[in-house]
């Protein structure tokens, strides 16, 4: 049985370095295969997620835009709906393809099975923007926070200061953010992700303020089960949380852009720009390229 090429890519987005950010693979793909198969396709590439994408009609004439759909998966094998680093690094090959990188192409429309579009846009000096949606970060009642607080001392393997907890709203109702005390030093924190299973959200967030004056806050992302080793190196999405949690607290206005840091093992750096009238959070950062191939499937 003859066997398919694809075009496959490993990268690190958020990052310039090939060792740091959060590594995505990008397959060239049909995005209406089995769900079943691209997710075998993810186990095997063991990547934290891997985009799949594929061009589809723009219905403009627009020189300087072009269409792909695509698709995420973690290396679980589950799909994904939203991922902000497999976004900017499919973005990242696709604007360095030779029939793109020598056209006008500056912006391109990733659309999901879901009715979302995200757009990544060229900006300069490498740098690549998102927009992904925004929320309006949820109250967490005392009892709730209480319960909580269980979760994230044994994470932590210890007691551990909390400032505040906000659940990821309507648009990410499956993530919670907990603030804890600058003095914790998050960077430095020890976290078992697996202590965090049961808490009933998949995707667990840890922020605090910076002790640095080159970023606003710092952050790391856990969600055992759903990435390598439980703890996600850099997270796009969970920015559609802390920016308007941030923007809020520190009383930034809407449009001005600020530095934040994931803080993970490998680290990262995104700047953010909370959009109010559009609801969205734009995201920018860099990506590196550091393998490419084919795969025989």
């Amino acid at each position: 049985m003859a066997s398919t090429a694809a075009q496959f890519f490993l990268v690190t987005a958020f990052s310039s370095s090939a060792f740091g950010g959060n590594p995505a693979g990008i397959v060239f793909l049909d995005t209406t295969l089995p769900p079943d198969y691209l997710g075998k396709i993810a186990q095997t590439l063991n990547q934290p997620m891997i985009s799949v994408v594929s061009p589809v009609p723009l219905p403009s004439d627009n020189l300087k835009a072009t269409a792909y759909s695509v698709r995420f998966f973690a290396t679980s094998g589950k799909e994904v709906q939203i991922c902000g680093h497999g976004t900017l690094a499919a973005a990242k090959v696709i604007f360095e393809l030779p029939e793109v990188a020598s056209s006008e192409v500056d912006t391109i429309h990733f659309k999901n099975l879901y009715g979302n579009t995200l757009t990544a846009v060229k900006r300069e000096n490498g740098f690549v923007e998102l927009k992904i949606p925004s929320t309006v970060p949820g109250d967490v009642s005392d009892e709730e926070k209480a319960r909580l607080k269980v979760y994230v001392d044994k994470a932590f393997g210890r007691d551990v200061k909390i400032t505040d907890m906000k659940t990821g709203g309507s648009v990410y109702s499956s993530y919670i953010m907990t603030e804890i005390d600058e003095n914790e030093n998050l960077a430095g924190s020890s976290i078992d992700p697996n202590t965090l299973i049961g808490n009933g959200y998949t995707v667990n967030i840890f922020t605090s303020a910076s002790s640095s004056s080159d970023e606003e806050f710092v952050s790391r992302m856990i969600s055992p089960g759903m990435v390598p080793g439980g703890e996600d190196h850099v997270c796009g999405s969970a920015h559609g949380t802390l920016t308007p949690y941030w923007h809020s607290k520190r009383g930034i206005k809407p449009g001005v852009e600020v530095k934040a840091r994931p803080v993970s093992p490998r680290g990262g750096e995104l700047r953010v720009t909370l959009d109010d009238v559009a609801g969205s959070v734009i995201l920018k950062g860099q990506a590196t390229v550091f393998a490419t191939g084919q795969l025989h499937l």
